[in-house]
């Protein structure tokens, strides 16, 4: 049973792709796929930029947005079927929006850290659970920009192409706070197409040339997990250092590698559908919204595991 469990999180995670989107890895919202006893380090960055988005009132100007996001992680194995993982990264926005009425901030640096619980000690399970945080870089102000959240993700092998997903996540912090349930699947259709449809993480399907090369479209957001906030410095006089959230969403096509258990890389082209950008005052009240169109973007990524 142990060799079968073993397998389980070293081949199912990897061979189904249950990959979470861009957006969400940097928060701790891992699936962990590089658990390996023989390999306790991973490292993987990832880089988004989007092309200038107008927004629908003319007066606004326009907006320019960037992310980007390090992660370094140390997988400590307790035995064949119980793993726990730590993680420290680095996160990056760009917001640069010229005609900003309510902050003059345009770069946004924070520090994430997190620790995960994998195991398959469950026959046919596989769970994590991990839990961590995002503080602004800059100040280190747990309690003005520290945001804390949490994870618990199951996923049942149903059968060889087939896996069943439940749990929850949430996060909270800045003032604000969400919660939402996990639920979906992943579905082998046979040994070139495959896909996901995993609420709110992952949706997808990739079709596979070889062992090594994929392509694959996928649904992305923007601005970190939906309705992360964020608070900014350089506030206007009567906001102080306001709250903001960025929320937009999108599609990408994305040319893979991956060579064994080593190595992934990742180079995607995609279009913005546009979205809004929503500030509030230092106590979080008093929002408004600011609407922006669509937008072609570029991504990439690279991840090793050693």
């Amino acid at each position: 049973m142990r060799s079968y469990f073993t397998a389980s999180i070293l081949s199912i995670l990897v061979d189904l792709a249950v990959t979470v989107s861009l957006s969400a890895a940097p928060y701790g919202f891992s699936d962990y796929y590089f658990a390996d006893p023989d390999r306790p380090w991973h490292v993987e960055g990832a880089y988004r930029w989007v092309g200038e988005a107008d927004f629908e009132t003319p007066k606004r100007h326009h907006l320019n947005y960037s992310d980007a996001d390090f992660g370094l992680y140390y997988t400590q194995v307790l035995d064949d079927e119980n793993f726990l993982s730590y993680s420290l990264g680095y996160d990056y926005l760009k917001l640069d929006w010229q005609k900003n009425p309510r902050f003059h901030q345009t770069n946004f640096n924070y520090l994430v850290g997190s620790v995960g619980y994998i195991s398959t000690t469950l026959e046919r399970w596989r769970w994590i659970i991990n839990t961590g945080f995002s503080v602004d870089a800059g100040h280190m102000d747990f309690g003005p920009s520290g945001v804390y959240h949490a994870m618990l993700w199951g996923r049942f092998h149903f059968a060889d192409y087939l896996g069943i997903h439940v749990g929850a996540l949430g996060w909270y912090g800045v003032k604000n706070g969400r919660a939402f349930p996990v639920f979906g699947f992943d579905w082998k259709f046979n040994e070139k197409w495959s896909g996901n449809s995993i609420f709110p993480i992952d949706y997808s399907v990739t079709y596979s040339f070889d062992e090594s090369w994929s392509l694959e479209t996928a649904y992305a957001s923007f601005g970190g997990p939906y309705k992360y906030p964020r608070r900014a410095y350089e506030g206007a006089p009567s906001f102080g250092n306001p709250i903001f959230f960025v929320y937009s969403n999108g599609v990408d096509l994305t040319l893979k590698y991956k060579f064994e258990h080593l190595l992934r890389a990742s180079l995607g082209l995609g279009w913005n559908f546009g979205g809004w950008v929503y500030i509030k005052n230092h106590e979080s009240h008093h929002g408004k919204y600011y609407e922006f169109n669509s937008a072609p973007y570029v991504q990439g990524s690279v991840a090793l595991t050693f």
